[in-house]
């Protein structure tokens, strides 16, 4: 019987452009141009929709993806999935997961019953901007969801512990093809802000994964819920845009018994950006064992990579106490830093991805925020 066996290598790197580690992979033949399913990773930059940095390395990946891949540029979406979130402030490391997936015969001494790594990638149809933050994107996300778990062969969404989506967001040139066409746009302001357009294509996205996994009923979805009813949300959704995007694509993490990996994601959801213990929860659920509320020094050895969302409170309450988070020009950034070091803090180590900066979110319930970890189990 055939069966997945996934792997997830993490390459630190030293500009947005950098692709050594990358290269160093396929040299020692660890990388192959039949086994590269997604490249996922944080770039250093500004993090706003026309993130210089993120550009960058978009630019440098698929160029360097072309001619590994040996096919044309324009080509590339195709084959590998990219998702870059933009923004490393604070302890984050720049850095690019590569995640790879070969199809082996299951091993004799495979243990029956035991749900290991698989995953699955899809892109969505083209992405109008008047469909930004809106139904139409929501619907075109959830399809694409579904084509991703089908790749992965994953049936039940409680096998489904991550769906990372990018998605296009809107720049002044998509505005204007919009409205020259007698369109109108989700908004205007090109930020993360509350009322950002980044923001709203970022939620949509959730959305669309809440509604492929049955989390959020269709027929609670419209465009008038979209950054105003928060308790529609994804437990599992991490979403990010950028103007450079004109596609979704979907990358579904998930376990199952068909699956020959040494890896095994697990997630959960943390209250507020001190819950140190919805950090541990996301690692116990992938398989750390833990010593007195500390991950065992020698267990966690095994821990491959750590996503995360760090999304701002909608309240200026922190359990029950004020923050002044909120009235801080530079909230967006903070906020990205303050998951980045809570992650950080029960890790120990700063290659974690940590996306977010959005105040509320449909990635998560309010307040909160999730968190996933892959785990080795030889």
């Amino acid at each position: 019987m055939k069966a997945q066996r996934v792997d997830i290598f993490v390459c630190p790197s030293a500009t947005p452009a950098d692709t050594s580690g990358l290269q160093a992979l396929a040299d020692a033949g660890k990388l192959k141009p039949e086994t590269l399913v997604a490249l996922v990773g944080k770039t250093e930059g500004t993090g706003a929709h026309d993130d210089w940095g993120r550009v960058w390395a978009d630019v440098a990946l698929r160029e360097w993806t072309a001619k590994f891949l040996g096919i044309p540029v324009g080509e590339v979406a195709k084959h590998v999935i990219f998702v870059l979130s933009g923004g490393c402030p604070g302890v984050i490391t720049p850095h690019i997961a590569a995640v790879t997936r070969e199809w082996v015969e299951l091993p004799a001494a495979h243990q029956e019953g035991v749900k290991r790594l698989v995953v699955g990638r899809s892109g969505s149809d083209a992405i109008a901007p008047e469909e930004v933050g809106r139904m139409g994107q929501i619907s075109k996300v959830a399809e694409a969801t579904h084509k991703a778990m089908a790749d992965g062969g994953l049936t039940d969404p409680k096998d489904v512990h991550l769906v990372m989506v990018k998605v296009p967001g809107l720049t002044t040139a998509s505005i204007a093809d919009a409205e020259s066409r007698g369109k109108t746009v989700v908004s205007h302001d090109l930020t993360f802000g509350p009322e950002g357009a980044g923001a709203y294509a970022n939620d949509a996205a959730a959305l669309g994964v809440a509604m492929a996994l049955g989390e959020v009923p269709e027929a609670k979805l419209s465009d008038d819920v979209v950054r105003r009813d928060w308790d529609l949300y994804s437990e599992v959704a991490m979403t990010s845009s950028g103007g450079e995007k004109r596609h979704g694509e979907v990358v579904v993490f998930g376990n199952s018994t068909s699956s020959a990996s040494a890896l095994q994601i697990g997630h959960s959801v943390t209250r507020d950006f001190i819950d140190a213990d919805g950090v541990r929860k996301a690692l116990r659920s992938a398989g750390i064992r833990f010593n007195d509320g500390v991950p065992d020094e020698s267990d966690l050895s095994r821990l491959v990579h750590v996503f995360a969302k760090s999304v701002i409170p909608g309240s200026d309450q922190v359990r029950g106490h004020r923050i002044t988070l909120l009235d801080d020009a530079d909230a967006y950034q903070i906020g990205k830093a303050l998951g980045g070091m809570l992650v950080a803090s029960v890790t120990g180590r700063t290659t974690n991805y940590v996306s977010g900066g959005e105040r509320n979110s449909h990635q998560g319930p309010p307040g909160g925020n999730i968190v996933a970890a892959v785990v080795r189990n030889d």
